[in-house]
């Protein structure tokens, strides 16, 4: 039997989420850049401790505001991939618009890796009815929006089972769901994923958490963090893994 395998992804928005929801205010506007400034570095400062490599999914317009944090990220062995050029949803883009922003971000990325990025999430998880035909036919392997399942799934396209593999995500499981939208303590936050950790080892689906360094970074919140990495550690048979070094073991 194989590891149960444990994703930690990470969104590195910087201003851009904000900038969407909440233009022209500063208390939210600067929070954003709180993540590449700082709340990154702290990230990966604990992920060293426990030597785990992880998944950022970068916002292009991110990369070159912060191309430092970027490097720092990649020069560490994490993963990069692509998270839209803006953090505007792609159903909210013109169908030109849209591929242009998924080549455009990609490009940007690659410049820093000298590699083929493979990996997708679109922002907000909010996908348009092209996005999957989209990733397909620029060769991502694997994308990460949909909360309808535990287990890992290939997308259809026109009815059809693609080979872009769907790497599900959790409301549950995302840190801006329990800091932002309820106001939970670290306690609360960490008792949850230990609950969702221990019903997803034993149907042996999948653990993908999401972060944001602009949440998780804050150094009470970075508790939350270090409390689901200690707790999984603890299980023998438990794989810390980049999402696509998943993809190709897993599913390849």
């Amino acid at each position: 039997m194989k590891p149960f395998p444990v994703l930690l992804t990470f969104d590195l928005d910087g201003e851009t989420a904000f900038e969407e929801m909440h233009p022209g205010i500063g208390y939210y506007v600067t929070q954003g850049g709180y993540g590449p400034r700082k709340g990154v570095y702290r990230i990966m400062d604990l992920l060293d401790q426990y030597d785990i490599k992880a998944t950022f999914c970068v916002v292009g317009q991110t990369a070159e505001r912060y191309p430092e944090a970027v490097e720092e990220i990649i020069s560490r062995g994490h993963e990069i991939a692509c998270h839209g050029y803006t953090h505007r949803g792609y159903n909210a883009l013109d169908p030109e618009i849209e591929i242009e922003y998924i080549k455009k971000s990609r490009g940007l990325l690659e410049d820093f890796t000298g590699e083929r990025i493979l990996g997708h999430r679109t922002p907000r998880w909010r996908p348009s009815e092209r996005t999957h035909k989209n990733l397909v036919d620029l060769g991502f392997l694997w994308n990460s929006d949909y909360m309808g399942s535990e287990e890992c799934f290939y997308n259809k396209i026109d009815g059809e089972a693609s080979r872009l593999l769907e790497i599900p995500v959790a409301y549950n499981l995302d840190d801006w769901t329990f800091y932002f939208d309820w106001g939970a303590n670290v306690k609360e936050t960490v008792d949850v994923w230990e609950i969702e950790f221990d019903a997803r080892y034993k149907d042996r689906s999948l653990f993908c958490l999401t972060n944001h360094p602009q949440v998780t970074g804050r150094p009470s919140r970075l508790l939350c963090l270090k409390g689901i990495i200690e707790y999984a550690c603890k299980y023998p048979d438990v794989e810390f893994m980049k999402a696509t070094d998943y993809v190709k073991e897993y599913w390849g």
